[in-house]
């Protein structure tokens, strides 16, 4: 098993998933804009433009860019001093599973006497190496999409998989004290299912690669990532401030901290 693979509290801190580089081209993906045409808006070079979005500063431009690309310029400046704060939740493990280079989340909510698992990383056997300690003698699985760095470790976790849930958007489930409750968060990957879960001392919204600490998951065209912000102002956006969302990559945060800090949410 890789070094990388390890068991974190919920509180834990760790990076954002995506730097402002990662941020300024998803959103030009999303308006399809490439370096070229913002040049040619700006009267500069692509040059000009490939060294401001790497992080030169440059704060008349900034405001510019931010402005045509729909994102909040101040969450912008603040974004590489962002860290989010979430309450440690005896319940929830954030499971830190090798990605090639990287890395990525499954999500271990273990309450009374049932054993939810969203997603299973890319590795065959990291997530199973890494909860069988826990002497888990069956749980509920559940996918938020089928990219290859979620779906991955199905196959090393069938001696414990009591049942794979395939839910439909609006469909509720009950599992003792713990209520969840399936919403679209499609765009990045279509399509994507995220989880309400009620019955512990916070709501809980697993987001996939749907949404990041400070970012969203990436979309090939400009269709699909309205579609990715509609879904998730929609359906999580909306949610009570204190929610924690469970990314499928980076630290958990919650919908509060996201309305002030991720650049395509803020309002201030």
């Amino acid at each position: 098993m890789s070094s990388q693979a390890k068991s974190c509290r919920l509180a834990d801190p760790a990076p954002l998933e995506d730097e402002l580089p990662y941020v300024w081209r998803k959103a030009m993906r999303g308006h399809a804009l490439n370096v070229d045409a913002l040049a040619q808006r700006f009267g500069v070079t692509s040059a000009a433009i490939e060294t401001f979005l790497t992080g030169s500063e440059n704060d008349s431009m900034l405001e510019s860019i931010a402005a045509i690309l729909q994102l909040n310029a101040p969450a912008i400046r603040g974004l590489s001093q962002y860290r989010p704060h979430v309450p440690h939740i005896h319940a929830v493990t954030r499971l830190q599973l090798p990605f090639e280079d990287e890395t990525v989340n499954a999500w271990l909510i273990r309450e009374e006497d049932h054993t939810l698992l969203f997603d299973t990383g890319f590795e065959r056997d990291s997530v199973f190496q890494l909860i069988q300690p826990l002497g888990i003698a069956e749980m509920q699985l559940f996918l938020t999409h089928d990219h290859r760095d979620h779906v991955g470790g199905i196959a090393s976790l069938r001696s414990v998989t009591k049942k794979q849930h395939a839910m439909s958007y609006g469909q509720e489930l009950r599992l003792g004290p713990l209520h969840i409750r399936c919403i679209d968060l499609s765009g990045h990957c279509i399509p994507t299912y995220g989880y309400i879960i009620t019955g512990l001392t916070r709501t809980l919204c697993v987001v996939g690669d749907a949404l990041f600490a400070g970012s969203i998951g990436g979309c090939a065209d400009a269709f699909t990532y309205q579609m990715a912000l509609r879904n998730l102002q929609h359906h999580v956006m909306t949610l009570p401030d204190d929610t924690i969302l469970l990314p499928g990559h980076g630290p958990a945060t919650t919908v509060g901290q996201e309305k002030r800090h991720n650049p395509f949410f803020a309002q201030f």
